[in-house]
């Protein structure tokens, strides 16, 4: 068989979980046709030795929501062999808004995932909808996509300011499944949901989703039950896992694979992953299918006296942190309110909401 393109001398990792092996990969047609030592002509020939050969790797959690507006390959992932990247993660999306409100739920994403305002003013928004934002990024991109909708979009869509207010009528839940419902025919990976308490938008207040009760949630959840697809993603889900099993519940409920941050191993609670292990290897083995995301690498938080955003919810700290920098200067230039920062994130004599911060975190300083 003559090759399109025939990559040789590589480690190949097929991603079946088989052990990796020395060979060559053979393209034709967009499509791989053979593995093992191969002889054929090729238009092209790739040496690969001394490299690996494997499938594109998915990038599960990221906020490209605006930049792959500008950035049609999503870059950085794509450096690090990412050819799929998944967005609209933790409720948060930029798509449905409506004509006016396109700040607002801007701000829901600025202040969360730390992306300046500065850069999401630049974005033309021309769509309304969840299908009209989906036809936009169809229109120019680089990397394939799987598109979350994100339940704060949707609830403030909905509710406008009610949205952080109270938890939604039979109509409002109504309404947003039929949202949620236009977005997956249109071609969405899943919905999107929070319960991190430790996300705010710029005023202090909880974001939209955190606002839901079960009741709305698994409501949502649903319509992914009623069209047979998709999946579900949970910022903050650990905590309400471990309490009460509110992922695998969502999961058993809708039939849909259900994934949520994080399982992960902390100075504060250094034997909480065992509890959290045992719990996913329980619900695993009766068929249930919520399984948190875990990083290969050291989670590292870092701030600066302008953006203390990892202190947010501090109630010393996070008033400072949404104040001008002439307002900052001027705090921290008080004894009395440097105390009082101290006795928050070192002395901890204040609970701090969904603190993403180890308590000795000051001993590395």
């Amino acid at each position: 068989m003559a090759y399109d393109l025939l990559i040789k001398n590589g480690r190949i990792v097929d991603g079946s979980g088989m052990p990796s092996f020395h060979g060559d990969v053979a393209v034709k047609d967009g499509k791989i046709v053979e593995l093992g030592k191969l002889s054929g002509p090729a238009k092209r020939t790739i040496d690969a030795e001394g490299r690996a050969v494997a499938p594109g790797f998915v990038d599960n959690h990221c906020h490209y929501d605006a930049q792959v507006t500008w950035d049609p390959l999503c870059s950085f992932s794509p450096d690090h062999g990412c050819t799929t990247v998944v967005f609209g993660n933790c409720s948060l999306a930029l798509a449905p808004v409506r004509p006016g409100t396109e700040k607002r739920v801007a701000e829901f994403l600025s202040y969360v995932e730390a992306i300046p305002m500065e850069v999401l003013n630049t974005v033309e928004i021309d769509w309304e909808t969840i299908p009209q934002y989906m036809e936009r990024l169809d229109q120019h991109l680089g990397v394939n996509v799987g598109n979350l909708i994100g339940h704060s979009a949707v609830r403030y869509y909905v509710m406008r300011d009610d949205c952080q207010k109270r938890t939604a009528t039979d109509d409002e839940i109504k309404t947003m499944q039929d949202v949620v419902r236009d977005g997956m025919k249109a071609g969405a990976l899943g919905l999107s949901v929070s319960r991190n308490k430790g996300h705010y938008d710029p005023q202090g207040v909880h974001i939209p989703a955190l606002w839901a009760d079960e009741k709305e949630i698994f409501a949502l959840g649903d319509v992914l039950r009623e069209m047979g697809t998709g999946i579900i993603q949970s910022g903050g889900g650990r905590a309400a896992e471990l309490k009460d099993g509110l992922m695998a519940r969502l999961s058993e409920a809708t039939g849909r694979t259900v994934v949520y941050n994080n399982l992960g191993q902390t100075v504060r609670e250094p034997d909480l992953w065992k509890k959290h292990m045992a719990r996913v290897e329980e619900t695993s083995k009766a068929g249930i299918r919520a399984y948190p995301l875990c990083s290969p690498n050291r989670t590292t938080q870092s701030f600066t006296m302008r953006n203390c955003q990892t202190f947010r919810g501090a109630p010393t700290w996070h008033p400072i942190l949404l104040s001008s920098d002439e307002e900052k200067l001027k705090a921290y230039a008080d004894p009395a309110i440097r105390q009082k920062l101290h006795d928050e994130v070192v002395e901890f004599k204040v609970e701090v909401p969904a603190a993403g911060y180890s308590r000795k975190w000051y001993d590395y300083m």
